[in-house]
Parts: structure tokens; C-alpha cells; sequence
């Protein structure tokens, strides 16, 4: 069942169904009403779920937004209904402040900013530990070949 108005459309999608494939061109973005849905990606030939979405998420926004193609697809995982938002309605309303999915949108883009952030900070630490490990290592390299000249 697919439902329109002058700013989005509600569609239904049955399990297993693709929302969006990664590649394509992102021409709306998509907000769960009910239901659950996988988002996946494909690298090397290699595909793996990179989050699990549900009732009140909103995906899709990054290609729309950045008006790239899709980094991931979306499958759905039981019947799932969403809200779709096309990417002229959204620039619009971005321009004009009058789309009431803008606040979750909003909200929505914080968090992932945020959890992008905590995965920089970790990478960060991770990397200077190794920094570190590697400098002990070539250090005591050192010691053992110096030991060796002796």
C-alpha cells in the first residue's frame, strides 16, 4: 500500500524487500513508521549488516544530503512502513524550516555525528597505542641488536 501527499509518501514494504540499493541515487529519505529494517553494505564483495533500524529512525538522509549515491542498501527485515521524503521536499523544507521531520532529522544526524565522533576518538587511542607498542618493540629491536655487536 503506497500513500502520497504534496510532501512525502507512506509506503509499505513486505519482509525482505529492498528500501534502496547501495549505489543508487538518493532520491529520498526514509523514516520508520513500524516495522525493522537492515541496512547493509557490500565491500570486496563482502556484505554486512552496519546497523539495525526501527519505528522512529530515519535512513537514507546522507545520500540525499550529500546528493551522492547510496553508501548502503536497506532491507527489511518483517513488514515495515515508512515515511518517504523526496529529496526536493527536504532541500525545501530545509530552506524554509516547514517539514515536521525536520526535527527528528535533525536529532537524528547529532547522534550519528556524535557515535562518529566516539569511533574517532577510539580509533585515535587505538592508534597511538600501537604508536607506542611499535616504538617499545623497535626499541627493544634495538637493544637486542646492540647486544648482538658486543
Amino acid at each position: 500500500m503506497t500513500t502520497t501527499n504534496a510532501k512525502f509518501i507512506t509506503k509499505d514494504f513486505k519482509e525482505g524487500e529492498t528500501l534502496f540499493t547501495q549505489g543508487d541515487d538518493g532520491d529520498y529519505i526514509f523514516m520508520i513508521i513500524n516495522g525493522s529494517v537492515e541496512v547493509r553494505k557490500t565491500t570486496s564483495g563482502r556484505t554486512e549488516c552496519i546497523a539495525r533500524v526501527s519505528s522512529g529512525d530515519i535512513i537514507g538522509e546522507m545520500a540525499v544530503l550529500m546528493d551522492e549515491p547510496r553508501c548502503a542498501s536497506a532491507v527489511a527485515l518483517e513488514p515495515t512502513r515508512v515515511i518517504m521524503v523526496r529529496d526536493r521536499t527536504l532541500r525545501l523544507a530545509l530552506l524554509n524550516n516547514d517539514l515536521p521531520i525536520l526535527k527528528p532529522l535533525t536529532s537524528q544526524l547529532i547522534l550519528r555525528f556524535k557515535e562518529a565522533q566516539q569511533q574517532a576518538e577510539y580509533y585515535r587511542r587505538k592508534h597511538k597505542k600501537l604508536e607506542q607498542e611499535y616504538a617499545r618493540l623497535k626499541e627493544r629491536l634495538l637493544q637486542y641488536e646492540k647486544h648482538e655487536d658486543n
